[in-house]
Formats: C-alpha cells, structure tokens, sequence
C-alpha cells in the first residue's frame, strides 16, 4: 500500500511517498513545490493541477495531510482551500483521503513512549534527507505514517 502525505505552508506544497506498514514504513519519495503567487481563483487552479499531477505520478490507495487549524486571513487561500481541491481530486480519482493535525502526531501514535520527539524520531526511521529536510517536510511523512496499515 502507498500513501501520499501532504503539508501546505505559504509558498509551498511538501509531498511525500511511504509504502509499507506503521512498524515498517518505507520512503519511497519526497518532494517539495513552490506555490505561485497568483489571484485566488489562479492559486486554486495552479493547486489542483499541481495535486492532480503528483497523485497521477505517484499512484497511491490513499491520500493524508496535516491540516493547520490557526491560519490567519491572509493564509486561508494557501493553507485552508488548497486542501478542497485535495479532497475532490481524491473523490473523483475514488482514493480515500485523511487529514490530521500536528497533536495527532503524538509518540504513541508511533510506538513510542511519551516524551518522544517526533520528529527526531521521523529522521531516525527515514534518515536525513536534504535538502528541505525539516518539520514541514516531516509533517508530510507523519501524515502518510499515520494511514499506513498495521
């Protein structure tokens, strides 16, 4: 089973591709792309033409994203509606979609006792893989952890 993960931040889309189970996942792709500045309804096109792109590449059974729940106004179009055209594109493409914020991300969601840095975790089990990475990249990582099956 493949797993697409997701996470959005203003000028960016972090993407990445696990494979495998929960206790043994595996990378098997990481990417980042930069967003343009456009009008909203250009971004959202520029958004769903980019998502459709790399779900048609990557092939996955499920789709996941870390979900920001305390954007500002003016990062709603780039970290709220992007994710709607995530949703409908899983839809149509009949792909089953999850979303998550950073506090399910906690170390027992991954075996780990409490306490456990997350993150520093996520590098241990993957490696480091520069460049760009960082928390925003791992967050795309720990959102396809997450759905990946037992």
């Amino acid at each position: 089973m493949n797993v697409l993960g997701f996470n959005l931040q203003k000028g960016e889309i972090r993407f990445s591709l696990l494979t495998g189970t929960k206790q043994a996942p595996e990378l098997l792709e990481r990417g980042r792309h930069l967003v343009v500045e456009e009008s909203t309804p250009e971004l959202m096109d520029w958004f769903e033409s980019t998502f459709d792109s790399i779900i048609t590449r990557t092939n996955p059974n499920r789709i996941a994203y870390r979900l920001s729940l305390e954007p500002k106004k003016s990062q709603i179009q780039y970290l709220i509606f992007p994710y709607a055209i995530l949703n409908l594109l899983a839809h149509r493409k009949i792909i089953d979609i999850y979303e998550y914020i950073t506090q399910n991300f906690a170390p027992s969601k991954f075996g780990q006792p409490k306490g456990t840095n997350v993150y520093e975790y996520c590098t241990q089990v993957f490696g480091e893989h520069p460049p760009h990475w960082d928390k925003n990249q791992q967050n795309s990582i720990l959102a396809a952890w997450l759905t990946l099956e037992e």
